[in-house]
């Protein structure tokens, strides 16, 4: 969606792009081992004057936003981070060009930073273009890129607000991303799409979650204004 707008008459918008998976019933690619989420009619029009739906899933399905309480015990859960943690400037790095299950090092960030015409840090959201999003219900799907401990380290050290993959996850098992990255408050964002739209791109990423009390993650509708 391309659009043009004023906010207050200083921050001017070129461009909107949903950065969001849809979430459908039954047929949502989902992690291995959770079930597909699942809608059910509670009122039609026809019957009741208005129509309205129940909806069943795990609150990590299709784009979605860990909160630090899905790893580390005794921690936030989503509805308790603060808001600002949810929307900042955004960086796209490309690492769609790497081999399956390649493992992204500090120096392949600190490189690829390098290359941004901003400086990333504190309060800046750190999102890892992968191309996995369009591999969704291959066999490939699983065998995205991955953050290693190392990496981790210095995106904790950058102080960025979240960070953010096209692809299931920025880890496979043991999980060390989630580990670090959310037991320091850094959000980690699932299920990202059209993050080559933002390659070179000044944008502000904003990915509000349910207020879900109690919740581990939340489905977002994950979106970018690019100005």
């Amino acid at each position: 969606m391309t659009q043009e707008m004023s906010v207050n008459n200083q921050l001017k918008v070129k461009e909107v792009i949903d950065l969001s998976v849809s979430l459908k019933s039954l047929d949502t690619p989902i992690y291995p081992g959770y079930p597909q989420p699942l809608r059910t009619t509670y009122s039609t029009i026809r019957d009741n004057g208005y129509a309205s739906f129940v909806w069943m899933f795990v609150e990590h399905t299709a784009t979605h936003v860990d909160a630090p309480a899905h790893f580390v015990p005794g921690t936030k859960t989503v509805d308790e981070v603060p808001l600002e943690r949810y929307v900042g400037p955004g960086a796209v790095l490309d690492f769609s060009q790497k081999p399956p299950m390649y493992s992204i090092s500090r120096s392949d960030i600190s490189s690829a930073l390098k290359n941004l015409p901003s400086k990333v840090g504190s309060g800046w959201m750190l999102l890892f273009y992968t191309g996995y999003t369009n591999k969704a219900k291959s066999s490939e799907w699983l065998n995205h890129p991955e953050l290693s401990e190392d990496a981790c380290n210095y995106i904790v050290e950058l102080g960025v607000n979240s960070i953010g993959f096209d692809a299931p996850g920025p880890d496979h098992t043991p999980f060390p991303a989630h580990k670090i990255l959310l037991s320091n408050t850094i959000g980690n964002y699932e299920n990202l799409a059209n993050l080559d739209k933002l390659l070179g791109k000044n944008f502000l990423f904003v990915g509000a979650p349910l207020a879900l009390t109690g919740g581990s993650a939340s489905p977002v509708r994950a979106l970018a204004l690019v100005f």
